[in-house]
């Protein structure tokens, strides 16, 4: 390939198995995969072209029948046919809400989708049919929206087909009926070729003073300047940080990034993101701290976020928290620091500074007694003992004693 797109897909759903239709990746699901007589769901189709020119992508499905030999179907599509046009390597989303009959049964299906796709001209390849390797981090188990696929990477495979299977199971009728969706079938797009364009801008920018920004983002002094940052946006974010808890965010913050810049192979997964947004804002790039701490803290936010959730699960030899849970979390609390909205303050402990207790002998400045930071977030804790008194939050309050007390006793050591 003369040149190579990004997998877009793989920031919207893990998606190491695929499929693809004469140029086109597809990767289809049923949202809630379990619906209820008389209930709805959405029927969302990720598509990717892998190709230089245009396409349409053409998709009949075919629900499940009740009864053999032209039996009533058990599900109630808008159109028989669905069609999409994508531009050349455009990425995008179909959503199609269907209805349970009234009649189904409970138990188990699966709607075929039938697809074929038409492409217009002679066509070049412009993403791979499979990809090997990608990026691997053992305190991330999910990649999805946090932008390190699409910059580094990751395996997946593409199985040529034009009939498709999607699994599904219908429940008993809810006793509180289900709204009916608010619109019919749509399409957006996720991803076009200015938006690689961009990507491959910051990535040459940055290929080209790599020695410089990393220079610049040198621990001690990162350190200091998310300190500083991560204590102002705690404030816009109506949380007044206690000196522990600054100390702690400011480390937890510290150690997602250095996690990235001591390796060249994957340091463009922190800074090509943000690079990519400071081009897009039209910001001046000279400073790359000021980048970093003032254009980059919602990515490196997300990272920090995902990055405690894996040191909690290997600090506790199992993992507290389900997936939808954690990538709901770490959407939110990044989100809500970065634009400055309300934030609960214990969920700056879950999974943040509740994290930093595992890394705060890994992350310390010349001179800093680590004891010493980690009694002070010890004392920050109990002067939140209303918050953590909630019987809802016992667990977590439980879970953030149980890790500063082993940081602690781990100090003195």
């Amino acid at each position: 390939m003369a040149v190579e797109y990004p997998d877009i897909i793989s920031e919207y759903i893990e998606a190491t198995q695929r499929y693809e239709s004469d140029g086109v990746q597809i990767v289809p699901s049923l949202e809630p995969a379990e619906i209820p007589v008389d209930g709805y769901a959405m029927l969302i189709l990720l598509l990717q072209s892998a190709v230089n020119v245009p396409t349409e992508v053409a998709v009949k499905p075919e629900p499940p029948v009740l009864g053999r030999l032209r039996g009533t179907p058990l599900l109630e599509i808008g159109s028989p046919e669905l069609r999409v046009r994508l531009e050349p390597a455009q990425v995008g989303a179909l959503y199609v809400p269907v209805k349970v009959v009234s009649g189904a049964r409970e138990g188990q299906y699966e709607i075929q989708l039938h697809v074929t796709t038409k492409v217009e001209g002679v066509a070049q390849r412009v993403r791979p049919p499979k990809k090997t390797g990608g990026f691997q981090d053992e305190l991330l188990d999910d990649l999805v929206g946090l932008e390190l696929g699409r910059v580094l990477g990751v395996h997946y495979v593409a199985t040529p087909t034009r009939k498709i299977s999607v699994p599904f199971a219908i429940a008993r009728r809810a006793e509180t009926p289900q709204e009916p969706p608010t619109s019919a079938s749509k399409f957006e797009s996720l991803w076009n070729i200015q938006d690689g364009t961009l990507q491959i801008k910051a990535q040459q920018e940055i290929t080209e003073r790599r020695i410089h920004i990393h220079e610049a983002l040198a621990a001690e002094p990162l350190y200091a300047a998310l300190f500083t940052e991560g204590h102002e946006r705690c404030i816009r974010a109506g949380i007044q940080p206690r000196i522990g808890e600054a100390i702690a965010l400011g480390k937890i913050l510290t150690f997602a990034a250095r996690r990235f810049l001591n390796n060249d192979a994957i340091s463009d997964g922190l800074l090509v993101p943000i690079w990519e947004t400071a081009l897009r804002l039209g910001m001046v790039t000279d400073d790359p701290m000021w980048v970093v701490r003032k254009i980059g803290f919602g990515h490196l936010t997300r990272l920090a976020v995902a990055l405690s959730f894996g040191l909690i699960a290997k600090a506790l030899n199992t993992q507290p928290w389900g997936l939808e849970e954690r990538r709901g979390l770490i959407q939110e609390i990044s989100n809500r620091l970065d634009g400055g909205d309300s934030l609960p303050v214990e969920l700056l402990y879950i999974p943040l500074l509740a994290a930093s207790t595992v890394v705060a002998r890994e992350i310390s400045t010349a001179g800093e007694n680590v004891r010493q930071s980690l009694e002070l977030l010890k004392a920050a804790k109990l002067a939140r003992a209303e918050v953590f008194a909630d019987p809802e939050l016992a667990q977590s309050s439980a879970l953030v004693d149980r890790l500063l007390e082993a940081a602690i006793a781990h100090s003195a050591g």
